[in-house]
């Protein structure tokens, strides 16, 4: 795990090193007027950070230390699901609309991952949706899919 972590932090690094370089072209800004470069000037300094903590806890540690863990076929099993669920719910947004396709996306991962009681999920689904729909609908105006639902 130490190698691959210090390959990923070196990458990240890397990426983030391109990204400051592409937005050199783009203007800055500051705070209350934020132009095109400024987002991506953080996060691209944010990256760094994070790569170079995650690099400095790669070096410190040993070398024996402890070792990946496999992942059996049921592991495998759930991230093909997951990954055919996301596939699904890009597919379905358009036609079924924001609300159904977070919904039944939701109902899946609660029962796929660390699969819990109907009622609860049905319940948690159906808040998540909900609380996601009003968040970005309602308060921040952006246009959701509505899918056949015209109340959306």
């Amino acid at each position: 795990m130490r190698r691959s972590d210090i390959a990923v932090s070196l990458f990240l690094i890397g990426l983030a090193g391109f990204i400051l370089l592409q937005t050199q072209g783009l203007t800055f800004g500051n705070i209350r007027t934020p132009q095109t470069g400024f987002f991506p000037f953080l996060l691209a300094c944010l990256l760094i950070v994070l790569s170079i903590i995650l690099l400095v806890q790669a070096l410190r540690q040993s070398a024996t230390g402890p070792s990946l863990r496999l992942i059996g076929a049921k592991g495998w099993q759930r991230i093909g699901t997951i990954f055919l669920v996301l596939v699904g719910f890009a597919l379905a947004l358009e036609s079924a609309g924001y609300l159904i396709s977070s919904f039944l996306l939701m109902v899946v991962l609660l029962r796929v991952i660390e699969p819990q009681k109907w009622g609860l999920v049905i319940l948690l689904a159906g808040a998540t949706a909900l609380a996601t729909y009003l968040i970005f609908a309602r308060l921040l105006n952006v246009p959701l899919p509505q899918g056949f639902l015209p109340f959306c």
